[in-house]
């Protein structure tokens, strides 16, 4: 079995040292212990096990606070990633951004209104049905729709005229 490099050796005698101290930094013992981990992987993980190294103990600590910085300074650059994302993205108003998803009852309201205006267009009569879906769901101009139709425009737009009309009152809306 190989011996264990010098500065795996020193690590675990200065560990709970190291824990204290990025701890202390961090606020956090939770994060004090991710770094202390990973100081151990990037330890593991040198070609020479660190023999070159003459200070082991200001090794160990200057590789804990630039580990701590890093993250600090990730963690920095992820927050106005985001502060920054959420402002060209959501509506923020107050310290919380708002939903933009529709609550379940709007969705639900939602539906209903849907049901109710497809059979308001269903009980138009069926030139004026006709014309309506040409217009409104299909987006064509009245002037294709008579040509299509066979009708004149002015029969195109009194027709639009009576089935808004027809729609607005059977959804219990008034004309503005």
């Amino acid at each position: 079995m190989a011996p264990t490099p010098p500065l795996i050796t020193a690590y675990l005698e200065h560990r709970a040292f190291l824990l204290r101290l990025l701890t202390a930094r961090t606020g956090s013992a939770a994060e004090a212990e991710d770094i202390v981990q990973e100081m151990y992987e990037r330890l593991a993980t040198l070609p020479d096990g660190g023999e070159g190294v003459e200070n082991v103990p200001a090794f160990l600590n200057r590789m804990a606070m630039n580990l701590a910085f890093d993250r600090q300074r990730s963690g920095s650059r992820a927050a106005a990633r985001d502060g920054e994302w959420l402002s060209a993205n959501a509506l923020v108003d107050g310290p919380e951004p708002i939903a933009e998803a529709p609550t379940a009852e709007d969705v639900v309201g939602g539906r209903q209104e849907l049901r109710q205006l497809r059979d308001a267009i269903d009980a138009l009569p069926p030139q004026g049905k006709r014309v309506f879906e040409m217009h409104k769901l299909q987006g064509r101009p009245h002037a294709e729709i008579a040509t299509s139709l066979g009708i004149s425009r002015s029969a195109v737009e009194k027709h639009m005229a009576a089935a808004m009309k027809n729609l607005l009152k059977r959804l219990g809306r008034r004309l503005e």
